[in-house]
């Protein structure tokens, strides 16, 4: 997946990636992209995982503030997942 910004909104819109939060699949612009980018920044503690993961999934998405806890869980799961499939396909 590229790491260069959409172009335009039509290409923003293909970037769209469906996740749970609350229950309810919700979709994400440039999650993919956004988590990559956290990865190579490697920020370490959890919580600074979480601060840097919001900070870019709210440049392309409005996360509303009733909601925001709910967002943050469902996108560090993604994230998680995201490092164990990573190491999964890494050889030892």
């Amino acid at each position: 997946m590229s790491d260069d910004k959409p172009c335009c909104a039509a290409d923003a819109l293909r970037r769209i990636r469906q996740i749970p939060v609350n229950g309810i699949m919700t979709g994400i612009t440039m999650l993919d992209e956004s988590i990559a980018a956290v990865r190579e920044q490697n920020p370490g503690s959890d919580a600074a995982v979480r601060e840097a993961l919001m900070k870019k999934i709210r440049i392309y998405n409005y996360i509303p503030p009733g909601v925001a806890e709910a967002y943050t869980r469902a996108i560090m799961e993604e994230y998680k997942k995201s490092i164990a499939k990573n190491h999964e396909q890494s050889p030892d």
